[in-house]
């Protein structure tokens, strides 16, 4: 179930990385990011169910800190299925900043997800730099 669970969150990673950057360019593509907003939440589940077998002293074991952002980053990406405009794609933009630096954190500290470090490293370079690029082509006033 451990290697469900993770291809999910690569899977979840990927859809919330394309719609993050087609919503920086003025398109949410919102049939993928429903979809996507499922995978993500299967895969919490999964989580809570596998690794933490629903206890909450568990799944704080790291702290408080990480399960808060982690969960505050689920809430807003749930949110963001049902928002509307603006605030929307400023849910999955945040999202997608939030779940980067958690998933690049966690595929250099935890041996169980070692394996998805390039995946996650490419996706949060793309993602980052197609943000950036449409946060810069706004400031210049060249939108679209």
């Amino acid at each position: 179930m451990d290697v469900i669970a993770f291809a999910l969150a690569v899977i979840g990673y990927a859809g919330l990385t394309v719609t993050a950057i087609r919503a920086a360019y003025g398109s949410l593509p919102m049939a993928l990011w429903r979809a996507t907003v499922l995978v993500i939440v299967v895969h919490t589940f999964l989580i809570w169910h596998v690794r933490y077998e629903w206890s909450f002293a568990t799944a704080t074991r790291n702290g408080y800190a990480g399960f808060l952002i982690f969960h505050g980053a689920l809430l807003a990406i749930v949110w963001s299925a049902v928002a509307s405009e603006p605030l929307q794609s400023r849910l999955v933009w945040v999202s997608f900043v939030v779940v980067t630096l958690g998933a690049v954190g966690a595929v250099f500290r935890y041996d169980e997800v070692a394996v998805y470090r390039l995946p996650v490293l490419a996706l949060g370079a793309v993602g980052v730099a197609a943000l950036l690029a449409a946060a810069r082509r706004r400031s210049t006033g060249r939108v679209r």
